[in-house]
């Protein structure tokens, strides 16, 4: 019997066949799994930091709730200290919140300390724990609570000792750090205010019978010694100053003007400059402007005390007073002594033709106003007294056009007969003066010429100045109409109404055509 062959086994398609050997192989019956890779140890340590902030935070929050301050303030530095920066909010929040409830607490044992009136106390306390913390939420809080208890301690506590006559332990009190630092900036402000205005009256009080008799100088004493023992400030010694000088004003003046004009007023001049100096005013430089809160000598009492010390140089020179003021003007620009001492150094000047009324006259000088005082007596007169000028540089009419003193003129445009055989002038700038003799730099060329000084005409080019210039022809009549700021030509009108600009250089003019000079 023939034997059956096997059967056919199943045919795999190649592609599985050889995906399946691909396979890795397990040893036994199963493949083995992927290992998974090890955590970082940063990712692993931030993770923990985290963690540990978060579980600082949650019993921080279990602690504020149980009051347990102290702990919960801990445990938010700790939160703090490890930094995360998504829990900074909510550190900050629990951080005020515990802060105010502490707030209330500090507040309490400080009002059982106000309500005793041991203010100082309260005060020490509430401020070292605000300096501890330095927590904008507490300070605010502590203060809100306490306010009207701590602002009634210290306002008793002042009133006691000012009733006293403590002025300087109830401004230290005020001043203490403590004290405005629980009262707060506000509060403390005003406290010292009502303060210094008790203070102010209590001592102007105590000097009021010296300023009414007059006894300056005790009043400047015992508001100097108020300073040094600190009662009043340096502030309110010069407010108390200011005081007492207010009421020196009016008697100082009415004394210091009755005193002009007599033969005792070296004497009053004398005393009354020492009570200046004991009440610190300042005298103020002649054409000087008072500045707000300065010492300065008050107006009406420094136009007296100008008066009398003019006086007095007038006796002392032996002064003629004028039976009438005379006008004058100053030639050239002229130095004025001061009116207190016709031989000191002068401290103003006039400007050239500036008019001026003599009232004295004495060894060639003259005290002189720069207002006209009319017919007022003497006395009055005084007041307006401006110093001592030189009698030989006033002129009894204006100087604007004449040439300036020898001593003046270099550097001065004038005309002269700068040519020899032309009898018209030109014009030139003083470049010396030698004794007579005055030497002209021509505008034409520059050339240096010698004339004397009644030659030259003052060279000032007002409109309607007549001039010679080419017009129709050369040295026709014209008149200047204007001269530019550059000063090189002249704008001139011609006979004719031609108008033109005309060098200045060949200007020419005659001496019947121009303004006097002296």
């Amino acid at each position: 019997m023939r034997s059956r062959s096997p059967a056919p086994l199943l045919r795999r398609p190649v592609w599985l066949t050889l995906a399946l050997a691909a396979l890795p192989v397990a040893a036994g019956c199963a493949a083995e799994p992927a290992a998974r890779p090890e955590p970082r140890p940063e990712v692993t340590a931030e993770m923990a930091r985290i963690h540990e902030s978060r579980r600082r935070i949650d019993e921080a929050s279990r602690a504020l709730s149980d009051k347990r301050y102290a702990e919960t303030r801990a445990l938010l530095d700790r939160a703090s200290g490890l930094g995360v920066d998504s829990h900074r909010y909510e550190i900050g929040e629990l951080r005020e919140k515990l802060d105010r409830r502490e707030a209330r607490l500090w507040a309490t044992e400080a009002a059982e300390l106000l309500e005793q009136r041991e203010c100082e106390a309260a005060f020490g306390k509430l401020s070292a724990r605000i300096d501890e913390l330095k927590s904008e939420a507490f300070t605010q809080e502590a203060r809100r609570l306490v306010a009207s208890e701590a602002v009634a301690c210290a306002s008793g506590k002042v009133d006691a000792a000012t009733t006293a006559g403590k002025f300087a332990e109830a401004r230290a009190f005020l001043a203490a750090a403590p004290t405005r630092n629980a009262l707060g900036e506000a509060a403390s402000e005003r406290l010292a205010a009502e303060l210094d205005a008790t203070v102010s009256e209590a001592l102007y009080g105590q000097v009021e019978p010296d300023v009414a008799a007059g006894r300056w100088a005790s009043a400047v004493e015992k508001l100097d010694a108020a300073v040094k023992r600190g009662d009043a400030s340096e502030d309110q010694g010069r407010a108390l100053l200011g005081r007492v000088r207010a009421a020196a004003t009016p008697r100082l003046t009415e004394a210091a003007g009755k005193a002009v004009g007599t033969q005792g007023a070296a004497d009053a001049l004398k005393e009354l400059d020492a009570t200046i100096a004991l009440l610190r005013w300042e005298a103020l430089a002649p054409g000087a402007e008072e500045l707000p809160g300065s010492g300065a000598l008050p107006e009406a009492l420094a136009r007296k005390r100008s008066a009398l010390a003019a006086w007095v140089e007038a006796m002392r020179v032996q002064m003629k007073p004028m039976k009438k003021p005379e006008k004058r003007w100053s030639h050239g620009t002229v130095a004025l002594a001061p009116a207190a001492d016709s031989e000191g150094e002068a401290k103003q000047s006039l400007a050239p033709s500036t008019p001026v009324w003599i009232i004295g006259q004495a060894k060639q000088r003259a005290l002189v106003t720069a207002v006209d005082p009319g017919s007022a007596v003497l006395a009055k007169a005084l007041d307006l007294a401006i110093g001592w000028a030189p009698l030989p540089r006033l002129a009894p009419e204006p100087t604007t056009d004449w040439l300036p003193p020898n001593d003046q003129l270099k550097g001065e445009r004038v005309w002269g007969p700068l040519r020899e055989k032309q009898p018209t002038l030109e014009l030139g700038v003083v470049s010396e003066v030698r004794g007579a003799d005055i030497i002209v730099q021509r505008l034409a060329d520059d050339a240096e010429v010698k004339v004397s000084r009644k030659q030259l005409r003052s060279g000032r080019l007002a409109p309607g100045t007549r001039v010679l210039a080419l017009c129709k022809s050369e040295n026709e009549p014209a008149t200047i109409v204007d001269v530019p700021p550059a000063g090189r030509v002249a704008r001139i009108q011609c006979e004719g109404g031609l108008q033109k600009e005309e060098p200045l250089a060949s200007l020419r003019s005659r001496p019947d055509l121009l303004p006097g000079s002296r």
